[in-house]
């Protein structure tokens, strides 16, 4: 029964409102620097874009669902800009996170966005271990940090 209970506490708590923010640096936050095209899985209900902002809540209800976005960044700036920092809840010990280029390639600090391109990402969560604790609060919140790249 607990087991249950803990199962419908962690979709209760990703229904309410994951909000997850990836950000650039604060020379090229909402600068240039957006994403489009939003795409994701069944069980994700998106409710927008802003910027560099997404807006979705998404259920996973037992040990082996998982969900995924897949967006483009993309750069309209005037200038090439570069990855500097990745930010993703590493340490989780029921939720498996992945952020990486949609094809798989993992995203690398120093990988380049260049003026008027796009990248597609995709950011995927998967339960993987049951919750056995009452005081678990789900991160699911990611950041991308960029800067000027210079020549």
């Amino acid at each position: 029964m607990v087991k249950y209970i803990r199962m419908g506490f962690l979709g209760i708590l990703l229904v309410f409102g994951l909000i997850m923010t990836l950000g650039s640096s604060n020379a090229y936050e909402n600068k240039g620097i957006y994403y489009d095209n939003v795409s994701y899985t069944d069980n994700v209900t998106f409710y927008g874009v802003d910027g560099v902002n997404l807006d979705y809540s998404a259920e996973m209800n037992k040990v082996g669902d998982s969900y995924s976005l897949s967006f483009d960044v993309v750069n309209d700036s005037g200038v090439n800009v570069k990855i500097t920092d990745t930010m993703i809840h590493q340490e989780d010990p029921y939720i498996h996170y992945e952020l990486c280029y949609e094809d798989g390639t993992p995203i690398q600090i120093g990988d380049t966005l260049l003026k008027g391109e796009s990248k597609r990402v995709q950011y995927t969560a998967l339960y993987e271990n049951p919750v056995m604790t009452d005081e678990y609060e789900v991160d699911s919140s990611f950041q991308i940090h960029f800067e000027q790249k210079f020549a």
